[in-house]
């Protein structure tokens, strides 16, 4: 591809093209998916275009709520999403990740632009602008506005700097870089609310989520040499806190905050039968390989992947192959 500044040109000349876009992130979406939904959401109509965020009821986790509401979108419907000219698939790795109830083919022939900061994306896109050293995916959005020469309400700096702010874990993690940090400086200058961001994502747990902390603080288990943290919540531990799927989201940062940990995995089971899990690195230490050996995908030091089975099995199966991982580093 050639180059508009930071941003492909081909990824502007589709953007710019279309005149009703579909815009579709990735099931469980986090703060920097709808971030970057929403922000690019409110841009394009700016420009004058017909835009239909793709969010399946039941989908948004009751802390990130607050992000829906400031993009103020309604979700699509499947005929405004088939009817649409181009879709944009925004922080997601593999196809078959979209949250839209019957994934891509439920938008026949409407070319994809895939715009993604994991490095395990499959480009599956027509156009695909992937960018693994990004912090994230609403850095990149930020650089397409700017180059749509799109005005950075201070919505749309909220949205975008509460991405931001998220996938860094508040500028702590080693993704973050002078690149992401001038982004969140612009922001902020352009009115970014960023108290009410830090509160919401940081000090506004429910009774209920703090509830199931307490599950994971309570399941959490160290290797001998203390390389490797693990933990564990299942179905029913998830249930009786009050909590569904939607809620399983950073837990694993109990995990990895455990001095002289370089390997942290949290084992989830929001659905009964699926374990989902949750790979942290510390200090340098890469995971995505061994998330790859289990069908997941992510960056170097942050991944997932979802196994078939009871919490037991899963962790049975997959802490050995963990050990070994880091005894080789």
């Amino acid at each position: 591809m050639k180059t508009s500044g930071p941003v492909p040109s081909d990824v502007v000349a589709a953007t710019c093209s279309a005149s009703r876009i579909a815009l579709i992130g990735h099931v469980t979406p986090d703060a920097d998916c709808l971030g970057a939904l929403g922000a690019l959401y409110l841009a394009l109509r700016q420009m004058g275009k017909s835009a239909y965020v793709a969010m399946p009821d039941g989908s948004v986790a009751r802390r990130l709520q607050f992000l829906v509401e400031r993009a103020g979108w309604k979700p699509a419907t499947r005929d405004e999403l088939a009817g649409c000219e181009l879709a944009i698939v925004l922080d997601t790795a593999k196809d078959r990740r979209v949250n839209v109830d019957g994934k891509l083919d439920a938008l026949p022939g409407v070319p994809v632009l895939n715009i993604d900061h994991h490095d395990s994306n499959t480009r599956f896109g027509r156009w695909n602008w992937v960018e693994g050293d990004r912090s994230s995916s609403c850095e990149m959005v930020y650089e397409l506005l700017r180059t749509l020469g799109c005005p950075i309400t201070p919505v749309i700096a909220t949205l975008l700097y509460a991405g931001i702010h998220n996938d860094t874990q508040g500028f702590s993690l080693t993704n973050t870089t002078p690149r992401s940090l001038e982004a969140a400086h612009d922001l902020a200058q352009a009115g970014a609310d960023l108290v009410d961001v830090c509160e919401r994502l940081n000090r506004s747990r429910s009774r209920s989520e703090f509830d199931l902390l307490k599950v994971v603080y309570a399941n959490t288990k160290l290797s001998p040499d203390g390389k490797l943290a693990w933990s564990t919540a299942d179905f029913d531990e998830i249930r009786r806190a009050g909590c569904t799927a939607n809620d399983v989201d950073d837990q694993v940062e109990v995990v990895r905050s455990i001095e002289g940990v370089k390997l942290a995995i949290f084992f989830s089971e929001g659905n009964r039968g699926k374990v989902r899990m949750n790979f942290r690195g510390e200090r340098g230490c890469p995971v995505l390989a061994l998330a790859q050996q289990f069908g997941g995908g992510g960056h170097e030091q942050a991944a997932g992947a979802i196994l078939d089975g009871t919490i037991r099995e899963i962790v049975e199966r997959v802490l050995p192959a963990a050990l070994e991982y880091v005894a080789k580093l």
